[in-house]
């Protein structure tokens, strides 16, 4: 059986899924078709805000390992977790 819209909307990035959320809100019978299994479009997922958390955790890796010295701090071993960084950025 074939579903009727009244609105479709392709792509679930920033202008997507807000253009089907208040076609939804004026009354509208909405779909929105995306790729990906979530909303948010590539700056949300996997762009802008992922790849800033993940150079957050390597400037503070390397502030530990370079920069505390300079402020009186002596880090002897700083080592580097690297499945918990990426981790982070994922469910940042």
């Amino acid at each position: 059986m074939a579903e009727r819209y009244d609105v479709v909307v392709i792509g679930a990035g920033p202008g997507g899924y807000v253009a089907g959320m208040r076609a939804a809100q004026l009354g509208m019978r909405t779909a929105c078709i995306d790729g990906r299994e979530t909303a948010g479009g590539t700056c949300l997922n996997i762009g802008c805000i992922p790849s800033k958390a993940l150079l957050q955790s390597s400037e503070k890796y390397a502030e530990a390992r370079n920069g505390l010295a300079e402020h009186g701090i002596k880090i002897s071993k700083a080592s580097l977790d690297l499945p918990t960084m990426m981790a982070r950025k994922d469910k940042v």
